[in-house]
């Protein structure tokens, strides 16, 4: 294939998103520590507001979308090079309405990270150097349209999160533990998915050119035409197990053969996103992880498994998202009712010793799996075959934006438990009562974050949730209605974690803690001020994802 270069003006925005910051980390690595490293932590801030200059940039110049004879059909910034021929892999970066909104987030969370890793004593300029790393990665995942560079960005993302979790974690033991156990996970996970594209290279070449790009792979799926390459991708795979051997021992249809595949992709995914029942990783590892990880990999990289599912199951796997919809909508209500009935347990039980069961942060994080279900529910309801394709466009809009402002509420709500253990030296519920006589300031942004977190009107949580519910009752009213249930339960939990805290009698022993700082104030504001400004006014964000999210229904549809 000819090669192409869609800069804009010369200039290769894409490939400076990604890799301004992990030229960033190198220099943080390599740079002498000097005062408590002082020198890596304003230089990787200021590094790292490049990245997201350049974010907004692309934001405000957006026009949504652009075409190169139907093949880029939404990409508005898109850059092409040849890359590993022999593989049939190319440096294939783009931007759409559905990845900006995580790139902007991406971008946003890691200056804000940074800031809150001013406290860190131990090392700095590695954990500096790391943060950089991990920001590389995701903005690789979610702006790579061929799939050897998405897997490699998508690999490159455990390592930071690894080293984070068991080098500056909380407890020796535990800390190595959660690591261990969130980097098996999503390695067992991501093998499934690398056969499964690896398949669909080995069909394609039978069928005239081996391709990793996920575009194309998109329009095979779709029976579209692809220069080079003739016939549908269901049944190329299937002459291709055919030319094996293997239909003639297993038998089976196009639709048994694309079935494993679709199943080996999800479970990779479903894994990264932590949907039950695959979800046991996540809370060891936001539990465990210092806060200024706990609140990228919260707000960030767990968004992961949701866009690569919108990128890369719903158009090349049509057919088995319809078919499963149901399944996996019992999924979305299982994840939505799990991770807030933990979290509620977690909260109103006032004498337990144990900590797993008494943990601040364990109770975000069960929320967080929580509001990752309804962004599954949307994803299920997208690939519905019922329902109109206005209303299913409505679920992945209301998809994007739930992961936008979960990832800028938990941000918060990791913090600010951070923070609150600096102060008291302790996450346990049980060693709070009564802050809010004692840190009142402290006490308002916990609950401002709070509400965030819950969807309250007004704020940027409730518009996402909103859009998700009117884009999933067409499509799956059953799960829509039940998965209701989840508001409520959520809402408890959050409501009795605040109230043991900062309610109730005073703690005497934590009487003379100091209110809110000004480093506290300048990770916090950003965080809160978006989700109220996006709450009252979501028109901006909701423009960038529609367009996408129209041509996404259409296109997989048929339409």
């Amino acid at each position: 294939m000819d090669a192409y270069l869609n800069f804009r003006a010369g200039v290769p925005w894409l490939s400076l998103l990604v890799f301004l910051p992990l030229i960033g980390a190198v220099l943080a690595a390599i740079t002498p520590e000097g005062r408590d490293g002082r020198i890596q932590k304003w230089g990787t801030f200021a590094l790292s507001l490049a990245p997201l200059g350049i974010a907004i940039f692309l934001a405000a110049t957006y026009s949504g979308g652009s075409t190169d004879n139907g093949r880029q059909q939404i990409f508005d910034y898109a850059e092409r090079l040849p890359w590993i021929s022999v593989l049939g892999a190319e440096y294939q970066l783009g931007l759409d309405g559905i990845s900006l909104p995580l790139v902007l987030l991406t971008t946003l969370m890691t200056p804000i990270a940074i800031l809150a890793s001013f406290n860190v004593r131990e090392r700095p300029r590695y954990f500096l150097a790391l943060i950089l790393l991990m920001e590389t990665a995701m903005l690789g995942v979610f702006l790579s349209l061929d799939f050897i560079l998405f897997f490699i960005f998508w690999e490159v993302s455990l390592i930071p999160g690894f080293f984070l979790i068991s080098s500056w974690g909380r407890e020796a033991n535990s800390r190595r533990y959660a690591a261990f156990k969130f980097f098996v996970y999503t390695v067992a996970g991501s093998v499934g998915m690398l056969l499964a594209f690896e398949f669909f290279y080995l069909a394609t070449s039978a069928a005239g050119r081996g391709t990793f790009d996920l575009v194309e792979l998109s329009r095979l799926a779709q029976g579209l035409p692809v220069a080079g390459i003739q016939g549908d991708l269901g049944q190329m795979v299937y002459s291709y197990m055919q030319n094996l051997g293997v239909v003639n021992v297993l038998g089976g249809s196009v639709g048994f053969y694309m079935g494993a595949l679709f199943l080996a992709t999800f479970v990779a995914l479903a894994i990264k996103l932590a949907v039950w029942p695959f979800h046991t990783w996540l809370p060891d590892a936001y539990a465990e992880a210092p806060t200024p990880a706990s609140m990228l990999i919260a707000g960030v990289l767990t968004k992961m498994g949701a866009y690569a599912m919108l990128r890369l199951m719903l158009p090349i796997f049509p057919e088995q998202m319809q078919q499963a919809a149901g399944v996996l909508g019992f999924f979305a209500f299982m994840s939505i009712i799990v991770g807030a009935w933990v979290a509620y347990n977690i909260g109103r039980a006032p004498f337990r010793r144990e900590r797993k069961l008494n943990d601040i942060k364990r109770l975000i994080s069960y929320l967080s799996i929580n509001h990752m279900g309804y962004v599954m529910l949307a994803i299920a309801a997208a690939g519905a075959a019922q329902g109109d394709l206005n209303s299913r466009a409505i679920a992945i809009n209301g998809a994007v934006m739930q992961m936008f402002a979960h990832g800028l509420s938990t941000g918060a709500l990791f913090f600010l438990a951070g923070s609150l253990a600096e102060r008291t030296g302790s996450y346990e519920l049980t060693s709070f009562g009564g802050l809010r006589m004692i840190v009142p300031v402290f006490a308002a942004l916990m609950g401002v974050a709070m509400f965030a977190n819950l969807g309250l009107p007004g704020m940027a949580g409730f518009v996402g949730e909103f859009f998700i519910f009117r884009g999933t009752w067409p499509a799956l009213p059953l799960w829509t209605i039940l998965s209701m249930l989840g508001l409520v339960i959520s809402a408890l939990a959050l409501l009795l974690m605040f109230q043991r805290v900062f309610s109730g009698p005073v703690n005497e022993r934590l009487r003379g803690l100091p209110d809110i700082t000004l480093r506290e104030w300048s990770v916090l504001l950003p965080l809160l001020a978006l989700l109220i400004v996006f709450g009252v006014y979501p028109l901006p964000l909701m423009r960038i994802a529609n367009e996408t999210a129209l041509a996404v229904v259409r296109f997989f549809s048929g339409a």
